[in-house]
């Protein structure tokens, strides 16, 4: 509803006088603040109904030095990880009395960029980030950012000094090398999806964000350990996990000495393990073995279920809101809330890991150096 004879929005004022009350008694009246007798708490209340006044919340908080928002920056909804991760920071934030904008970038830098920015502009009092990338990064900057908090969640970056919140990705992939060897696994695969290639490509590329070096650097460091060797053909990087994830598979299994077990990055990557092994006729468990990382609600429920790295993501999600809001508010009261913060990562292990068909838990010589 508009004034009677004019075009302009509501105002508090016109609230007041419906109301018969100073400006700023009908403005402590909508805002809880202040001594105002109930009866004429009610009152405003009720003029504010008739008239259809609807407070400007946003230009409120800003002449109170705070939005009470949050932004998050995550990489791809639809990986149910970071879509657990949204609803646990949307949940977390709202307990603390903050509402969240969330913006998805599919793991494109051009398009976090322009979130950030959005996020500035909107003026939101901190921001959880999801870096997809390593390098090019003077938009988040402290210049950039000017003065406004970040915590980063599920990655790393050592080029800038900013809290994080992640898991250990080295241990869990070394966690998975010893899960495969311990059922006599000397030939071991790697698929890695990353955006920053085209296609596949047995080459390590540049570039990789900190979940999938230490992934990557996990694996390499449990093979060494075990004294084996990593044939070329056995670790293949892709640039979705699609299509190109299952050429990749198919590329460790065509090798001239196949693998028998293959480690996944994400639950995306072990989708196209077990298309491929369906495609292949290969039983799960007995003809190839598969560990993927995070623990997918569909993991459990195929046949046979699948073993996972389990990326404790809410735990990391809460202690991320936990960790900017602690920034926001100066308050650093529990200690270690406003640094970085690892996790440890579980092995869940089902039945996609059985033993080396025809010499189960021997070893053998076979990847040996």
């Amino acid at each position: 509803m508009k004034q009677s004879g004019n075009d302009a929005p509501l105002t508090i004022r016109d609230v007041a006088l419906h109301a018969g009350v100073s400006r700023a008694t009908a403005s402590r009246a909508l805002s809880d603040y202040g001594i105002v007798h109930a009866e004429t708490r009610d009152r405003v209340r009720a003029s504010a109904e008739v008239l259809g006044y609807v407070p400007n919340v946003l230009a409120r908080s800003m002449r109170a030095g705070t939005t009470q928002t949050i932004g998050l920056i995550i990489t791809e909804v639809g990986l149910s990880v970071f879509d657990l991760a949204m609803r646990v920071v949307i949940d977390a934030a709202h307990r603390k009395g903050y509402q969240v904008l969330v913006a998805n970038t599919n793991e494109d830098l051009t398009a976090e960029r322009n979130s950030m920015r959005v996020m500035l502009e909107k003026q939101v009092d901190g921001v959880i980030l999801v870096p997809s990338a390593v390098d090019d990064l003077r938009f988040i900057s402290p210049a950039a950012l000017k003065g406004k908090p970040m915590t980063l969640l599920d990655r790393t970056l050592e080029s800038l000094d900013i809290p994080s919140i992640s898991a250990d990705n080295r241990k869990g992939a070394r966690d998975a090398l010893d899960h495969f060897l311990e059922h006599g696994h000397t030939r071991i695969g790697l698929v890695v999806v990353t955006a920053n290639i085209h296609g596949e490509t047995s080459v390590r590329p540049d570039g990789l964000v900190s979940t999938l070096h230490d992934r990557t650097e996990g694996y390499l460091e449990g093979m060494a350990a075990a004294g084996l060797r990593v044939h070329d053909d056995w670790v293949w990087f892709a640039s979705d996990a699609g299509e190109s994830a299952r050429q990749a598979v198919r590329n460790i299994l065509d090798s001239a000495d196949p693998p028998t077990a293959i480690l996944g990055s994400n639950a995306n990557v072990s989708l196209a393990m077990l298309s491929v092994a369906k495609e292949r006729g290969l039983r799960v468990g007995r003809d190839i073995s598969l560990i993927g990382f995070d623990d997918a609600p569909w993991a459990p429920v195929v046949t046979p279920g699948l073993s996972v790295v389990d990326l404790p993501i809410e735990a990391m999600a809460e202690a991320a809101v936990e960790n900017l809001v602690a920034q926001i508010t100066a308050s650093d009261t529990t200690t270690g809330t406003t640094g970085s913060i690892v996790l440890p990562m579980r092995l869940i292990a089902r039945g996609s890991v059985g033993p080396v068909q025809g010499s189960p838990f021997s070893g053998g010589s076979d990847g040996q150096a």
